[in-house]
């Protein structure tokens, strides 16, 4: 027999199965007790009488001429405000989430858990979540400030945008969700209003997912691993998937249709379905496309459309991926003025399918070396053999987006790495197609530009990027990462301590929103390596520890190396002086190089 759970509102019982009270939400449909853009059929957050703290941990509300805290949301969930980034010197985005939302242990449980899996997803078309806190019984968490408009005040201030424009934006938004999907989440509530907008000089537009407030985990079955209240509809009305209104477990097909709807909103003007919430929920779920509304959309586009907004998910894309390898046919149908049929769209363009089978061509090296900015070392290593396999091996494995090799300084971190990239270039550097290395360390700063400014405008321009004056610092690092990770390129950043924070409350986070924002990215995809040598720990990959980013604390020499390292370097005395001089300074290789 099925489980069965009761509804905390009414005291109905349902499956477990389904997502939310059946009862609940036909009641709150007909009385249409929810207004477009809400997140739930339950009562919605309202606001306190008492301000908000000012500060939250190292993040302060950005406050208006009133006095009052900037607001950029308010939902069910909680309330978005505008922050500051006291260490970092930048605006956040900082969602404070209600207490009423959070529930039980157990929800805060699931809440924390599909957090922390939205925080590993890093895409250029998706804000980040930087960080996730607690204040007093609540939760709040730290998302990336992304300048511009939302789509839904570009719709209202167009009216409705041009083709070319509104499959642009589409791309990008299946762009990052192809990054939510590869983190086994669905976002459940793609709308205009979640999706930011930004101009660049040249015409080009840059969009972002903004909201993961109401994604939902694919790797635990059923409805207990949804971010929700148990007996609430997740999403708004007007843009959710018909399985969303059926309260059974949905996939990321469920966001692709919503996409279907923001992608005919912005082509006319309006959702395909209007009413009060309840006739929209039949509409959905029954009622068939009004394309009669789409006379002055492109054939192609009407095809696409339809394939988006099939009621049956069996019948839409399986995935983004799919999407976008249809997108170019799309495309090139309107410049041709040609129509297509469905079918058609299932089919990869012959570029796509070359590209994917195409064997690496046979090289002898590197397109691109530079390593003329890593510091100066000796050239002897001794027992160094674990060390060195260690970094073999995680070049090795295409798993491992990042390592760092952390030791106070004069143990040795440099050598080591200087060596291993000498092994690495008599074996041709081992399939990388470019080599880059920098010391932030040696750099140092001035009053105008930092180590980290110098670094990211040079590799930026080694890197091919069109203008590296471009953009915030964090767009910088965005940028860069992007450039690195989608070749098979070796980055090794030497001395990065001077640029993380001192012993405290945030001991090893990086101070530089270029950094923070790079390394971030490589954590989360990186078809090569990037090798890091730091005194501290870099904080901000410790979601990735373990997985794609690995660490390794540098031990001081043996007292066997230490000895074999005073011969080499000319010390007179036996094989029992030398040992004894190693013991006497403790195996710390700098201090017997001295």
């Amino acid at each position: 027999m099925e489980r069965q759970r009761t509804c905390p509102s009414c005291g109905n019982e349902f499956s477990e199965a389904r997502e939310f009270c059946p009862v609940c939400m036909l009641r709150k449909g007909l009385a249409g007790g929810v207004e477009s853009g809400e997140s739930s059929f339950e009562e919605p957050v309202r606001p306190t009488p008492d301000q908000p703290p000012k500060r939250f941990e190292y993040y302060e509300l950005v406050t208006g001429e009133d006095g009052k805290p900037v607001e950029l949301g308010r939902g069910a969930m909680g309330v978005t405000y505008k922050a500051f980034d006291v260490d970092l010197r930048c605006p956040v985005t900082l969602k404070v989430i209600s207490e009423k939302y959070l529930g039980d242990e157990s929800v805060r449980l699931r809440f924390l858990r599909e957090a922390r899996a939205a925080a590993r997803l890093r895409h250029s078309n998706v804000a980040s979540v930087l960080h996730l806190g607690r204040i007093g019984n609540g939760y709040f968490y730290a998302m990336e400030f992304v300048e511009g408009e939302t789509l839904e005040n570009l719709i209202k201030r167009s009216g409705r945008l041009e083709v070319k424009l509104a499959l642009e934006i589409a791309v990008q938004v299946a762009a990052g969700l192809a990054a939510v999907h590869k983190q086994k989440l669905v976002h459940r509530d793609i709308k205009p209003s979640n999706i930011m907008v930004s101009s660049e000089e040249g015409g080009t537009v840059t969009s972002k997912i903004i909201d993961l407030g109401l994604a939902k985990s694919l790797d635990e079955p059923g409805a207990e691993t949804a971010i929700s209240t148990p007996g609430a509809f997740a999403g708004t009305p007007e843009f959710a998937s018909p399985e969303q209104f059926a309260g059974v477990p949905v996939d990321i097909r469920s966001d692709l249709y919503s996409l279907g709807v923001t992608l005919w909103e912005m082509l006319t003007g309006t959702t395909p379905f209007r009413g009060t919430p309840g006739e929209v929920m039949y509409q959905h779920q029954h009622a068939p496309l009004p394309l009669e509304r789409l006379e002055d959309v492109p054939q192609p586009v009407v095809v696409l459309l339809e394939k988006l907004l099939e009621k049956d998910p069996a019948q839409r894309f399986r995935t983004p991926a799919e999407l976008l390898k249809a997108m170019p046919t799309i495309t090139g149908a309107i410049d041709a003025s040609r129509r297509i049929t469905r079918p058609s769209l299932q089919k990869m363009p012959f570029s796509v399918s070359r590209a994917g089978t195409r064997k690496p061509s046979a090289r002898l090296g590197p397109k691109k070396i530079s390593v003329s900015r890593l510091p100066v070392t000796g050239s002897d290593v001794f027992g160094r053999e674990e060390d060195i396999t260690f970094l073999d091996r995680a070049w090795a494995k295409k798993e491992v987006n990042v390592v760092s090799i952390v030791a106070w300084a004069g143990v040795g971190k440099s050598i080591l790495v200087n060596h291993w990239l000498r092994r690495m270039a008599a074996k041709h550097y081992r399939s990388a197609e470019l080599v880059f290395g920098w010391s932030l360390y040696r750099q140092g700063s001035s009053a105008d530009t930092s180590s980290a400014d110098e670094f990211i405008d040079a590799a930026l321009n080694w890197f091919g990027d069109p203008d590296p004056r471009l953009g915030t610092a964090w767009e910088k690092g965005e940028r860069l990462a992007k450039l690195v990770a989608h070749r098979r390129t070796l980055l090794v950043l030497d001395g990065l301590e001077p640029l993380q924070n001192p012993p405290g409350p945030q001991e090893g986070r990086l101070r530089e929103p270029s950094l923070q924002a790079l390394l971030r990215e490589l954590a989360a995809f990186n078809m090569g390596l990037c090798v890091i040598t730091t005194r501290t720990a870099v904080a901000d990959l410790a979601d990735h520890v373990g997985s794609s980013a690995l660490h390794r604390d540098l031990e001081h020499l043996s007292t066997d190396a230490g000895a074999k390292l005073l011969r080499a370097l000319g010390v007179k005395g036996d094989e029992a002086e030398l040992r004894t001089a190693s013991d006497q300074f403790s195996g710390h290789c700098l201090a017997l190089t001295l």
